[in-house]
């Protein structure tokens, strides 16, 4: 699996009504998950907490930071739909607010 690139998610996100996609190619193990997250959270400054995995997804909240304001959001893998995605929670729960700090 190629590493995670800046351009490669930044290119592959979609917005939805709740969430931003990224379609980009799923890890094919625990271990290469693993992997792609934290790349995925030094790319982009993120702090990693609270990760879950389940019988065919994993998730974890991730924390902006250094930001003027905290972005939060839970990355979900999920390989039985196939789809990486980006739910924003916490006080700022606007996508827009999501979409501009990744481009940043």
């Amino acid at each position: 699996m190629p590493h995670v690139t800046r351009d490669a998610v930044l290119n592959n996100i979609h917005s939805t009504q709740n969430s931003v996609e990224i379609r980009l190619p799923l890890p094919t193990t625990p271990l290469k998950t693993q992997q792609w997250v934290n790349e995925f959270a030094t790319l982009f400054r993120f702090a990693l907490s609270d990760a879950d995995w389940g019988a065919d997804r994993y998730q974890v909240i991730l924390n902006t930071v250094q930001h003027d304001e905290a972005i939060q959001c839970v990355l979900c893998i999920e390989w039985l739909c196939e789809a990486i995605w980006l739910e924003p929670i916490g006080t700022q729960k606007a996508l827009s607010a999501l979409l501009h700090y990744l481009q940043q």
